[in-house]
């Protein structure tokens, strides 16, 4: 059973050549579904889609500082976070709490132009890493 209440939806994928990392996910098959700029986030995103593989959400630096200056800092790509759909984000952080699990919001909730302004929040699960929760339209 799924204790959480999550459904995968996509890995994030930071790039600061993305040019050159969407010429390899376009040579595994994946197409580009969407191109954005986020600017509540300050980054170029590409959503990218294939038939049989998971979606790789392809996130590039924009102008100045942004969240991915870090994340960065001592690669030129990272598969940095797993996005997981929620019908509640409540009952979902409650339930990795009650499992033990330390969960700490490092952004909160906010639309996302990518996802239709669907709100997206990040957390740090302890022992786990970064994950991104989508909320319902």
């Amino acid at each position: 059973m799924q204790a959480f209440l999550l459904r995968f939806h996509h890995f994030g994928l930071a790039s600061r050549r993305p040019e050159q990392t969407l010429r390899f996910l376009r040579g595994l098959g994946h197409e580009v579904a969407m191109e954005v700029y986020d600017p509540l986030q300050n980054v170029n995103l590409w959503l990218c889609t294939h038939f049989s593989m998971p979606t790789v959400e392809l996130v590039g630096p924009a102008e100045g500082q942004g969240p991915l200056d870090a994340i960065l800092a001592t690669s030129n790509e990272s598969i940095y976070h797993l996005c997981y759909e929620t019908e509640n984000l409540d009952a979902s952080l409650e339930a990795m709490k009650a499992a033990g699990f330390r969960v700490i919001c490092i952004s909160a909730p906010k639309p996302a132009i990518l996802f239709n302004n669907r709100q997206v929040s990040f957390y740090m699960i302890k022992d786990f890493g970064i994950i991104e929760l989508l909320e319902p339209a």
